[in-house]
């Protein structure tokens, strides 16, 4: 028997068959149900998602002498006969365009069905016809015979004119989700008795962009090898990348390791990675991690506007690709933008090796003092710790919570100074014990942080909490925000410090922050 590729053997033909468009087979199903059809329909969206194939089962439908609920029952005369049926005419508007075949058609459209109820024409990619053959074919649409339907499909539905549109019932295909067409190649695995793991199938899935033409024809090809269909066959014949390859590229930026981050594009050029395939990859999963920091508000060492940015150059870069520069290269630049230079100074002059060999001594000894200063906890002034134990556990959900609180205090705050300071000054940083305000008013800093007993007491009794707050200004806070960003890149971790008492003698204000008073594990 001669072979026959997977797409077309299982190719539905009948409705319970069709894939991931479920509402527009309900919906022609009930228009059979209830007499209700139309004499012209236009069936629009992306390529493998069940147009024509829809197209010729709804023409069997409507020609089927004993269909049960709007399907075609398969056992009567019409139904065996359907492929050899002169009733059913199918045209490829992309090399039947001209003027003469639409003619031609329309003379043909006179005659009665030789079998069944209705003459169907199906014409597919039908947005590729000539401006005079849409001409001849609207005539027909204005005043059709009673016997003959026009099924119109076309994946691009901007190219149709609107005088054939407005006469034409319109149906949008939706790409298939992910997990149907997983489902439905792991029933096409089991009837063939081809070996697929889970990981592969998913693969297929997403390459196929929501077709499932194009899934078919993917399982298709793999299955020729052979051999279990694995997502390393796939990377190896399909000249494709994993998520996985993606997630450990997008890593290595995070982590700043630029060699590493080269040695992953140098071997994705030389397994000749589909380069489009590879930005598309890399652009979802960049922006699922940009929509987990607003979500979260969790940042590593790339924020959200890193990750924006990235996704845009990369976009650009789809535009440049058919320019005489290897792409690898562009994508190589794009990258090394989002890394931190190894150094910020080159000495243009040879360093003597003792010089390094004390440098690197006073370094150590410097690194054991801080240690013993942060172990010890003996110069810690408080604007330090709470600053600290603020960027230990800062959220988003805290901060949002705290604004709020100290908007609702103000309303309610008869205290005249302790109000004046509040409407004066902005929560910047909030976790669930400390929060850093910043005064408008750099002259009211002082003053603030004298009463901040009195106000932490006011408002921990009116929200029943446990804050420890402090006052900055905003330079101050600048300062302190561009450093807990650095840190977060850096992989450098806060960690708690417990407050020593602090007597009223001990000013807590215009002290320099000294990266001490930060536990880095």
């Amino acid at each position: 028997m001669k072979y026959k590729v997977l797409y077309r053997k299982y190719r539905p033909d009948n409705f319970d068959d069709i894939v991931g468009q479920e509402y527009i087979i309900k919906t022609l199903k009930n228009s059979i149900i209830n007499g209700n059809i139309s004499h012209a329909y236009i069936f629009s969206g992306p390529r493998g998602t069940g147009k024509t194939t829809t197209a010729k089962v709804f023409s069997k439908a409507i020609n089927c002498l004993n269909p049960h609920d709007g399907s075609p029952c398969g056992e009567c005369e019409f139904c065996k006969n359907f492929h050899d049926n002169p009733d059913i005419i199918e045209i490829d508007a992309a090399s039947n365009n001209g003027v003469d075949e639409i003619r031609e058609l329309i003379e043909n459209v006179k005659l009665t069905p030789t079998n069944g109820k209705y003459k169907v024409y199906i014409i597919d990619e039908v947005h590729m016809l000539s401006t005079s053959a849409f001409n001849a074919l609207l005539l027909t649409l204005e005043e059709p015979p009673a016997h003959s339907i026009f099924i119109l499909a076309t994946t691009n539905i901007e190219n149709v004119p609107i005088t054939i549109l407005s006469r034409c019932q319109r149906y949008d295909f939706q790409k298939i989700k992910i997990d149907d067409i997983i489902n439905r190649l792991k029933y096409i695995c089991e009837l063939e008795k081809i070996d697929a793991d889970d990981e592969a199938l998913n693969e297929i899935a997403y390459l196929s962009e929501g077709g499932m033409r194009d899934a078919l024809s993917l399982l298709d090809q793999l299955s020729k090898s052979n051999q279990k269909i694995t997502l390393e066959l796939i990377e190896k014949q399909i000249k494709t990348i994993s998520q996985k390859n993606i997630d450990e590229l997008l890593t290595s930026i995070e982590d700043n390791d630029v060699e590493k981050c080269l040695n992953l594009i140098n071997e994705y050029r030389i397994r000749a990675v589909d380069y489009k395939t590879l930005i598309k990859k890399i652009i979802e999963v960049a922006s699922q991690k940009a929509k987990n920091i607003k979500i979260s508000g969790i940042i590593k060492r790339l924020d959200f506007n890193d990750y924006k940015n990235l996704i845009l150059k990369l976009a650009d870069s789809l535009n440049k690709i058919n320019i005489n520069v290897d792409s690898y290269t562009i994508l190589e630049m794009i990258i090394l933008d989002f890394f931190e230079s190894s150094c910020n100074l080159i000495n243009e002059y040879p360093v003597k090796e003792e010089t390094i060999q004390n440098e690197v001594k006073n370094d150590e000894i410097e690194k054991e003092e801080k240690t013993e200063a942060i172990e010890n906890n003996n110069n810690d002034d408080l604007v330090n710790i709470r600053i600290n134990n603020c960027f230990v556990d800062a959220q988003k959900k805290y901060l949002e919570e705290a604004k709020e609180e100290i908007a609702n205090f103000i309303s309610i705050e008869v205290e005249g100074k302790v109000k004046s300071i509040l409407i004066d000054s902005t929560v910047v940083a909030a976790s669930s014990k400390n929060l850093i305000l910043v005064c408008n008013n750099i002259h009211n800093v002082e003053t603030a942080n004298k009463m901040v007993k009195e106000i932490e007491d006011g408002l921990n009794k009116e929200f029943n909490k446990m804050y420890k707050i402090i006052f900055i200004s905003n330079e101050r806070w600048l300062q302190e925000k561009e450093k807990y960003i650095q840190n977060l890149k850096t992989k450098t971790v806060y960690k708690y410090i417990e407050e020593k008492e602090v007597s009223e003698e001990e000013t807590i204000v215009n002290s320099v922050f000294d990266k001490n008073k930060i536990e880095i594990i």
